[in-house]
C-alpha cells in the first residue's frame, strides 16, 4: 500500500548560498597559489589543464567559426569580419555538476557578444551563441545590421531571457520597433551537435504592430499567470514599462511618479512579473541611476516601496557587517544590473559598485541579498566579487546546484594578468557557493596589446568585446538526491525544471517500489528554488523507480537499496 506524499519549496530559513549567513566579508576565490593576485603563472593560450588553488579545470579553446553560420558568415565578409583573438574555456566539472552530478553539467548557455564603441554604437560584430559547457556551439546567429550615415554597423542584443524550455526571447539595441524583438526557437534537433540547421530568429511583432521598448529587459508572461498573454518590455528612454499582448496592444503600463522629479536619469534596466513571498502579483525594477529596486503592486500599479540608493525605505547591512540606514544618503549596492527576486524574499543582483566616476566604489560583485519587507531590513548574505571594476552591464543568477552564473568585463584589461578575471575583455564565470570558480569563459581583445595593460572604457561604457547578460537551460527536468529510506518506508527526491521560469510550474510526479506505484500532481516552485517530494511505502522492495513530467519535459532515475 502506499501512503502520504508531501511537497515543500525550499525552506524560508535556508540560504540560497548553502550556508550561514557570513558574518566577514568574504574574499575574492583565488584564481592561482598564492594570496591576493600574486599567482605564480597566467594560463597560457596553449594550456590544456590548470590548476588553480589545488583544483585542477580543463582548458579548451572556443572557435565561434566552428558552427557553419559563423564560419560562413566570416568566409563572405573575409576583410571586414571581427574575431576575438582567442577565446579561452576554464572548466571543473566535479564544481558544476555540484550536488545533482552529471545532468547538471548537461545544460547550456545563451551569450551574446558584441565589439567595438558601445556608446557611440559602432558595433562591427555581433554573435549570438548556444554552447555546451565543454565549449560546443550547437546554435549561433550573426545580429542584423542597420545602417548609419551610409556605414552598416551591427545591432546588439541585451535583453536575453527563455521564454519556455526552448525558446530565447532576444531583444535587439537600436531604434527597437516593433519588428526587433525576437523569439529563437531551438525545438526538434536544433541543440543537436551534428545539427547544421541555421536556426533564424523571428520578430515577435511586426511592423503594424505598435509594440516598442528598449533592448535591456523582455518578459513573456501568460493569461493563466497574469491575464495577459503577452511581453514586458522596458521603453526606450528607461523610464516607463509597459505590458504589450500578442499584438503589440498595450495591456498594462507603469510610469513612476517621480518620473520629472529625481536629479538625473532613472534607468529602469531589468523589469519582473512574479509573486511576492506573500503570494501577491508584483513587478520588481532594477533602477540603475537610482541604485535601487523598487517593488510595484502589478494590480494597481502603485509602487510600495524602493530598496537602496538615496530614496532607500530599507536599512541594508553589508556583508562586512557595514549598516546603511535610511536616509544617510549611501547604499551597499552601486548603479547596479539584473537585480531580480529569486523567491522566498531573496534577491540576486550584479553590483557594479560604479557611482558614475571612477574610482569606482568598490569591485564589482555578485549578491544575494535576504529582504524583509515587515521590517524593511535587507542584509546581503553573499557576494563573489569579480576583482575588477565593470562599470555597466552584469548578471547574476541562481542555478540549480545553487552555484551561481554570471558575466562581468573590466574597465581595464591586464592581459599578462596572473588573475585571469583582469585579463580578459569579457567574462562569463559559474561559481560556487563557497566562492570557487567552477566554469568561466574569457574573451581576449581583437588585435590589441598582449603585453601592456590597456583601458577599454568609453565614459561608462565598453570599447572592444562584452556580454549584457547570459542564461542557463537544459533539455530535461532535473531530480537530485533520490533517496530510499528502508527504516521509514519513504522515498524522497528535489526537482529542479529545465529553465528558470518566473511562476508555478504544474508537474506528475510518479514513483514506483515494487509492485506498487503513485501518480501524483506536484508543483515545482519558481526561480530554479528547490522543490522535494516525498512518499511513503509500507513495501518498498529492492529500488524504486522516480520520475517527473510537465507537459514539454521529463526526468526519471532509478533508486536501488543499498
Amino acid at each position: 500500500a502506499v501512503v502520504g506524499v508531501s511537497v515543500n519549496a525550499r525552506s524560508p530559513d535556508v540560504d540560497l548560498s548553502g550556508r550561514a549567513p557570513p558574518t566577514m566579508l568574504v574574499l575574492s576565490p583565488q584564481l592561482g597559489p598564492g594570496e591576493g593576485k600574486e599567482h605564480s603563472r597566467i594560463a597560457g593560450a596553449d594550456d590544456t589543464e590548470v590548476e588553480f588553488d589545488g583544483v585542477t579545470y580543463s582548458v579548451t579553446k572556443v572557435d565561434f567559426t566552428s558552427h557553419p553560420v559563423i564560419s560562413e558568415y566570416v568566409a563572405k565578409n573575409n576583410d571586414t569580419a571581427m574575431l576575438p583573438d582567442l577565446i579561452q574555456l576554464f572548466w571543473n566539472r566535479n564544481l558544476t555538476d555540484g550536488d545533482i552530478g552529471n545532468p547538471s553539467s548537461e545544460g547550456y548557455v545563451v551569450l551574446s557578444m558584441a565589439h567595438r564603441d558601445y556608446l557611440q554604437g559602432n558595433i562591427d560584430a555581433c554573435y549570438t551563441v548556444v554552447m555546451a559547457l565543454d565549449g560546443t556551439i550547437v546554435q549561433a546567429q550573426v545580429a542584423p545590421t542597420q545602417e548609419v550615415d551610409g556605414v552598416t554597423y551591427f545591432t546588439r542584443f541585451e535583453g536575453l531571457k527563455m521564454k519556455d524550455s526552448t525558446t530565447v526571447l532576444l531583444a535587439q539595441n537600436t531604434d527597437v520597433e516593433g519588428d526587433e524583438f525576437y523569439t529563437w526557437d531551438l525545438s526538434g534537433d536544433a541543440l543537436e551537435s551534428s545539427s547544421t540547421a541555421n536556426v533564424e530568429p523571428l520578430p515577435i511583432w511586426d511592423a503594424t504592430d505598435n509594440a516598442t521598448g528598449s533592448s535591456h529587459d523582455i518578459q513573456y508572461v501568460s493569461t493563466e499567470e497574469v491575464g495577459v498573454d503577452g511581453y514586458l518590455v522596458i521603453n526606450n528612454n528607461l523610464d516607463k514599462l509597459f505590458l504589450y499582448n500578442s499584438n503589440g496592444t498595450v495591456k498594462w503600463e507603469y510610469t513612476p511618479s517621480y518620473i520629472n522629479d529625481v536629479d538625473g536619469e532613472i534607468h529602469f534596466n531589468h523589469a519582473q512579473i512574479a509573486y511576492d513571498k506573500d503570494g501577491e502579483l508584483s513587478v520588481f525594477v532594477s533602477v540603475r541611476d537610482m541604485s535601487c529596486i523598487a517593488k510595484l503592486n502589478f494590480t494597481s500599479g502603485a509602487e510600495l516601496w524602493k530598496l537602496g540608493g538615496l530614496y532607500s525605505d530599507f536599512n541594508v547591512t553589508d556583508l562586512d557587517g557595514h549598516r546603511y540606514v535610511v536616509g544617510d544618503g549611501h547604499g551597499a549596492f552601486t548603479h547596479q544590473h539584473n537585480a531580480e527576486y529569486i523567491g522566498d524574499g531573496k534577491f540576486a543582483l550584479f553590483d557594479n559598485g560604479y557611482n558614475g566616476s571612477l574610482p569606482a566604489v568598490r569591485d564589482s560583485r555578485m549578491v544575494i541579498m535576504d529582504v524583509d519587507e515587515v521590517n524593511r531590513e535587507a542584509t546581503i548574505t553573499w557576494e563573489w566579487q569579480t576583482g575588477v571594476h565593470a562599470l555597466i552591464f552584469g548578471d547574476a543568477d541562481p542555478l540549480p546546484t545553487g552555484n551561481m552564473v554570471g558575466t562581468f568585463w573590466p574597465a581595464t584589461v591586464h592581459p599578462n594578468s596572473s588573475d585571469i578575471r583582469e585579463s580578459f575583455e569579457a567574462s562569463a564565470v559559474e561559481v560556487t557557493h563557497t566562492g570557487s570558480t567552477a566554469w568561466m569563459l574569457g574573451v581576449k581583445g581583437t588585435g590589441m596589446s598582449a603585453d601592456s595593460a590597456y583601458d577599454r572604457y568609453d565614459q561608462e561604457a565598453p570599447v572592444g568585446w562584452a556580454f549584457y547578460s547570459i542564461e542557463r537551460f537544459y533539455t530535461s527536468l532535473l531530480i537530485k538526491g533520490a533517496t530510499m529510506d528502508t527504516s521509514s518506508g519513504m522515498v524522497s527526491f528535489s526537482v529542479y525544471n529545465t529553465y528558470r521560469q518566473q511562476f508555478d510550474l504544474s508537474a506528475t510526479a510518479v514513483i514506483t517500489c515494487g509492485e506498487h506505484t503513485r501518480t501524483q500532481p506536484i508543483t515545482i516552485a519558481p526561480h530554479w528554488q528547490e522543490t522535494t517530494v516525498s512518499q511513503a511505502f509500507e513495501d518498498m522492495g529492492s529500488s524504486c523507480e522516480v520520475s517527473v513530467s510537465t507537459q514539454t519535459n521529463s526526468a526519471s532515475t532509478r533508486i536501488t537499496r543499498s
